[in-house]
């Protein structure tokens, strides 16, 4: 099931592994999490209001990544 953007973890959908999501403002955290392999982009299967996607498919490291 993707990952709500207000989620407190970011959560794998294929295996299921979470990682804590960084707060708010803290994006050299993002990008660490970047570098360990952990990928997400937009829903496509969502219609956002505004384009702005409030779901996330996300791949860990050790999945094939969604992008």
């Amino acid at each position: 099931m993707p990952t709500h953007y207000t989620d407190p973890h970011l959560a794998c959908d294929r295996c299921g592994a979470t990682v804590p999501r960084p707060a708010p403002g803290q994006y050299e955290k993002y990008e660490s999490l970047h570098d360990d392999g952990w990928r997400w982009r937009g829903n496509p299967a969502e219609r956002p209001l505004r384009f702005v996607p409030q779901t996330y498919v996300v791949s860990c490291p050790d999945c094939p990544p969604v992008i």
